[in-house]
């Protein structure tokens, strides 16, 4: 029998493409950006289609947390001896809400409004979150041959290389198109559309398609772990410390508690 959480990843993809998907569709219709690889938030950047993507993404944000304490547990479950991997795995998962607090920010603060806070999330989101994939690469890594293959830990390693030279890409193409436009006003004006006779215009559509690699990147890490999570469940037990409502509750210390079983 194969655990129902094996869903929670390929939810995560289904929902993140359909945010992007539709919100590209509105804006493209609307007339707010260019059809011709716009960057992922300026596709959310104004209203109707700002609403749908902040709804969307921040439930995108919300499965990518789940995902990654599902994956925190399995690893935990696994691993009773080695002190180096059960610290990599508590520094990954605190990564990891990092990472999804800045798909949340992104999500909730558009680039047409509120620039400083959207970059600061987009940073959190991309650049802690290719810190997490490359943290889970060497868990994977150190999990070999106990506990997983050869190739999967190969297999993340090559998503988790394509999402850092991904954000290298973006930032640094981002920056030359600065220079060649003039201004990084011009840049950073999210309202803008480039056309192709502008200064810059060749390096922003690098930036903006390394940007979208970024996100193909974090979807197809997060997919990789279908297969692993087919073979885990986790469980709340409820424990009634009164037997009515009115009553004080008495705690005693006789074994784990709730947070134990959750975050030990």
């Amino acid at each position: 029998m194969r655990s129902a959480l094996c869903w929670l990843p390929i939810l995560l993809a289904i929902v993140t493409v359909i945010c992007f998907s539709v919100s590209y569709i509105f804006a493209v219709v609307r007339g707010d950006i260019n059809a011709f690889w716009p960057y992922i938030s300026d596709t959310g950047g104004q209203e109707p289609e700002s609403c749908l993507f902040g709804q969307l993404l921040n439930f995108s944000a919300f499965l990518a947390m789940a995902t990654m304490y599902v994956r925190f547990k399995l690893v935990q479950a696994f691993n009773n001896y080695d002190r180096s991997l059960r610290i990599l795995n508590k520094v990954a998962l605190f990564m990891g809400a990092l990472s999804s607090l800045g798909v949340s920010l992104v999500a909730n603060f558009q680039d047409t409004y509120v620039v400083s806070v959207h970059l600061t999330g987009a940073f959190m989101a991309f650049g802690i979150g290719v810190v997490y994939c490359f943290l889970h690469t060497v868990i994977t890594r150190k999990m070999y041959p106990m506990y997983n293959n050869r190739s999967i830990w190969i297999l993340r390693f090559f998503i988790s290389l394509l999402g850092l030279v991904s954000l290298i890409l973006t930032f640094v193409f981002a920056s030359i198109a600065s220079a060649q436009a003039g201004s990084i006003a011009q840049v950073t004006d999210f309202s803008k559309k480039w056309n192709a006779t502008e200064p810059g215009f060749d390096e922003h559509i690098v930036s903006t398609m390394s940007e979208w690699m970024i996100g193909v990147a974090f979807l197809s890490f997060f997919l990789t772990y279908v297969k692993d999570f087919q073979k885990i469940t986790i469980r709340i037990l409820p424990e009634l410390l009164v037997s009515h409502l009115d009553e004080t509750p008495i705690v005693f210390n006789s074994g784990p508690t709730e947070r134990t079983g959750l975050l030990a």
